[in-house]
């Protein structure tokens, strides 16, 4: 309980940044507003002992409405002052104007794709044609530029680059803006078709250096050990490198709402955790599911390249899962709410991201839902079988199946707003495949890091993951071929199903203040 107003005040401040990023208000009024919400919670603090209404609220919400909208405020406020302010020392200051030459550092794996590859270049020095820099000098500059090149160029990270080309501004339209997607990365700049000379090489980190060297061992020995197209899959799902999925198959994942298991998110990092401590706790000692859980999603961070994303979603899961899954419900949601509006609070921008969202959300599905969701099976289940039949069954129900639908059902907004339509068959489609990709990732996971070290165990165990792996992609591509699946939905709707969502979050929160009986864990 002492925890709650923490929960409170990091609600306001995420709800405050979500507010901005559909409206905008003039700084003075944003102030003013915060000065308002501290005088009205002094006037409440000051009526409380008389107004039993206040007195009442404070059972649920023990902090003064004035405070909460004071904080929401104050999440508008840190949102707008965000958006970047360029001077002559940002390398976006020279957008869109002539050519211009860079010397930088690659700080990540070039990503390839079909026509060209992409390149995240720290910037260090330029040289532009300009009156106030004199003709071929060179001076300090800072900023991230993203380069199109060709994919016969082979570069690697910590190559050191000279560049000559001309930076502009990213792409935006009325449905995506390419612009955003990058400024949420902290790049504001775009090179394509550049002249490149590599200047030096082995520039960049040697530990994060090692880090990327494995994912490329790992991708190498995972097309080693698996057909196509189930190593395709893996590769995304596993390493975060989703560039040989066909397009029919993955146009399928598209049509059956399933396309987000393909890409690394906060929804992998949550499942994962979840699924292993809930099945381990049955075998280990009690606490000892929630080091190997924590352990499980530190190897699954290293192996997908220990990217920014993950690496938030692996902060988030070590730090509120173990309490939820040690018994301490009220505190694992406690320490997601802090932990995400620490994070938003360093970079606001986050809140747009989809991969912070679906973190934040499938791991709140996950602490909010599943104890209310496992109780009523239980309770259903007692209703028409015997309790050794229960025994028997209902942890493989309980500790997948329960698990992925809670973490399904609080993403799903998410998904439908960034596709823009509903499938049909997305609930059958998740149901029937989301509780075997815990199985997917860990067989999966083993399979690659046994097959680096000895080949002949990892082909064994790479066996045992293909079969859950081809069946996902059968199952996909049958579903994504049933005719008119596909529904069309409005914001309206997706706005409807955010409302619901929420509605059903306050009482799943207030669920967790009471005990309920439920299957023993032994």
């Amino acid at each position: 309980m002492n925890a709650l107003p923490l929960l409170w005040l990091s609600l306001s401040f995420i709800f405050g940044l979500i507010l901005a990023c559909f409206v905008t208000f003039p700084v003075q009024v944003i102030i003013l507003i915060i000065i308002l919400g501290i005088v009205f919670s002094l006037l409440e603090l000051i009526l409380a002992r008389q107004n039993s209404f206040i007195a009442n609220r404070k059972r649920f919400c023990p902090l003064p409405l004035g405070i909460l909208i004071s904080v929401l405020s104050i999440g508008l406020l840190r949102f707008q002052t965000a958006q970047p302010i360029l001077t002559p020392h940002d390398l976006a200051w020279y957008n869109d104007g002539g050519q211009i030459e860079i010397i930088g550092t690659v700080i990540a794996p070039p990503v390839p794709g079909d026509h060209f590859a992409q390149v995240r270049l720290q910037a260090e020095e330029f040289m532009v044609d300009s009156q106030s820099q004199p003709a071929n000098s060179m001076a300090p500059i800072s900023g991230l530029v993203l380069l199109w090149v060709p994919n016969q160029n082979h570069l690697e990270y910590g190559d050191r680059l000279q560049v000559t080309g001309r930076l502009v501004t990213p792409m935006e339209n009325a449905d995506f803006s390419y612009k955003d997607y990058l400024s949420r990365q902290g790049i504001n700049s775009l090179m394509m078709y550049p002249e490149t000379i590599v200047i030096e090489t082995g520039a960049g980190n040697p530990v994060i250096a090692a880090v990327f060297h494995f994912r490329e061992s790992a991708y190498q020995t995972l097309n080693q050990l698996f057909p196509k197209p189930e190593s395709s899959f893996l590769s995304g799902i596993l390493l975060g490198l989703p560039k040989d999925i066909p397009d029919s198959l993955y146009k399928a994942y598209q049509a059956t709402g399933t396309a987000h298991i393909l890409v690394i998110s906060g929804f992998n990092i949550a499942i994962i955790a979840a699924a292993v401590s809930r099945l381990l706790k049955r075998f280990l000692p009690y606490g000892w599911d929630v080091v190997v859980s924590i352990f499980v999603i530190a190897l699954y961070t290293i192996m997908v390249g220990a990217q920014s994303p993950v690496v938030r979603a692996a902060i988030m899961g070590c730090l509120a899962l173990p309490a939820y899954l040690l018994g301490r419900r009220l505190i694992g949601i406690h320490t997601l709410t802090l932990t995400a509006a620490i994070m938003l609070i360093f970079n606001p921008l986050l809140i747009q991201d989809v991969s912070f969202q679906l973190t934040f959300l499938a791991t709140l599905g996950i602490v909010c839902f599943t104890d209310p969701m496992q109780n009523g099976l239980l309770n259903f289940a007692r209703r028409y079988f015997k309790e050794e039949t229960i025994q028997r069954w209902y942890p493989l129900f309980a500790d997948v199946l329960l698990v992925t639908l809670a973490a399904q059902i609080a993403t799903l907004p998410v998904i439908f707003y960034q596709f823009g339509y509903i499938s049909s068959v997305s609930l059958l489609a998740n149901l029937l495949i989301l509780p075997f990709q815990p199985m997917v990732e860990i067989l999966g996971g083993l399979a690659v890091l046994s097959g680096m070290v000895i080949h002949p165990l990892g082909q064994v165990l790479a066996y045992l993951a293909w079969l859950p792996s081809a069946y996902t992609n059968h199952m996909v591509v049958f579903l994504g071929g049933l005719p008119n699946i596909l529904i069309t939905t409005s914001r309206s709707w997706i706005w409807a199903a955010s409302i619901l969502l929420t509605a059903a979050l306050l009482p799943a929160i207030q669920y967790q203040f009471t005990p309920h009986k439920s299957l023993p864990d032994r």
